[in-house]
């Protein structure tokens, strides 16, 4: 931890972030309890030794509830198997949610990667108030009052919905590794992570499905004054070394307004989940994604219509996919219609044989387009693929089953 921290507070001294002279180290009497407040917590109440809050306001951008079952990941895997003391698996949510359940949340820390020796040192939570939307900030001030803040944040989740952005990966893993670092009991949560729907709808349209992207190309917000989230454990471990910061403050700020956007962008995917065909004339939006989204949920029909419209715009991914479900279904009319959409690579040319071998029973045709998979593979597992389905379907026609 010492070379860690230490590496850290080089980085920042090149950087010139902070001044040679505020590297120092700080009384023993510093390090039990600074006497003043810092500067950039002027406005926030003391809590605890080294806990601190505040409770900022903002207009609420939600509706009255939301559907959690088209955010969830289309690839549900399996739950391992829970640690001696751990919580127990997710909750599930039937049904639409009453908005002032959620709990929107994130978490700055010391570390981008987490682990043991990564410490959450500022959490807010916002929720739906009957004024507007509400959101709390927890600041630790120093080690010593980790338990206090894991505490006083799992309070605020108290009985609510968890939201997050990409937290089932980072946040509530990291929320756990401190509850058990700290002997306090995480309650099991239900969770709704915003993460995989916004990324199946404006990952391929924006190149990326960061927050920060996000809100600028969809939310179309703009920060006046912020600071890098690469930067931001950095200045923390400056801080708790030397008493100072004079960045810290924008950090303060990133963390509320990676809710207040978080808060947004839920209301903006739930208002197009509920009503897709015609939130889908907008540009902007992945029609694919969307499709995909309403089939994993059972909405057929507004899917199906969303991945065609998609094929028809040239979208070779909807395309294949809706081909596949077709031809897996035995939809002989949908396949055909599907496929002088497909594009001229290797994966096409295999669904096409599949097809006339299939569901079409043109063995002819099929080992036509088993042999431009063939030409078409891209590396050696492919060809190798392309050659056993050639010679299976030759085997078909040598045993007297012939095409049409």
């Amino acid at each position: 931890m010492a070379a860690n921290l230490k590496g850290r507070l080089a980085r920042i001294k090149k950087l010139g972030l902070i001044k040679a002279a505020d590297l120092g180290e700080r009384s023993a009497s510093e390090t039990s309890q600074r006497s003043s407040s810092p500067s950039f917590l002027i406005g926030w109440n003391r809590r605890d030794d080294f806990l601190w809050s505040r409770v900022l306001h903002f207009p609420s951008p939600l509706s009255a509830s939301i559907d959690p079952a088209p955010f969830a990941p289309l690839a549900r895997k399996r739950l391992k198997a829970e640690e001696p003391g751990g919580p127990a698996a997710t909750p599930c949510l039937p049904g639409r949610i009453d908005s002032a359940r959620l709990r929107f949340f994130d978490l700055e820390t010391t570390g981008l990667s987490g682990g043991t020796g990564t410490v959450a040192f500022l959490a807010a939570v916002g929720r739906i108030v009957d004024d507007g939307f509400e959101l709390e900030q927890l600041f630790l001030e120093d080690f010593p009052g980790e338990k206090a803040f894991v505490e006083a944040l799992l309070e605020l989740l108290r009985d609510g919905v968890v939201v997050s952005y990409n937290g089932k990966a980072f946040d509530m893993p990291l929320l756990r590794t401190r509850c058990v670092m700290n002997a306090v009991p995480l309650p099991s949560y239900p969770h709704i992570d915003a993460f995989f729907a916004a990324r199946r709808l404006w990952k391929r349209v924006h190149g990326g499905a960061s927050l920060g992207l996000l809100e600028h190309e969809v939310l179309g917000m703009e920060r006046e004054e912020d600071i890098p989230g690469s930067m931001i454990p950095d200045v923390w471990l400056d801080f708790a070394r030397t008493g100072t910061s004079r960045l810290m403050h924008l950090v303060l700020s990133h963390n509320a307004a990676d809710v207040v956007a978080l808060a947004r962008l839920v209301s903006r995917l739930q208002s197009i989940f509920d009503e897709p065909l015609s939130r889908s004339a907008k540009p902007g939006l992945d029609l694919a994604g969307l499709g995909r989204s309403l089939l994993a949920v059972g909405r057929t029909g507004e899917g199906e219509e969303l991945l065609e419209a998609a094929a028809g715009e040239g979208d070779c991914m909807a395309a294949l996919f809706l081909m596949r479900r077709y031809r897996i279904a035995s939809r002989r009319e949908d396949c055909l219609r599907i496929d002088p959409l497909l594009p001229g690579n290797y994966r096409a040319a295999v669904e096409r044989a599949k097809l006339h071998e299939r569901l079409l029973f043109d063995f002819t045709c099929a080992a036509l387009w088993a042999e431009e998979a063939l030409k078409l593979a891209p590396g050696v597992q492919e060809r190798e693929a392309a050659e056993r389905r050639l010679r299976r379907i030759e085997r078909k026609t040598a045993g007297g089953k012939r095409g049409r």
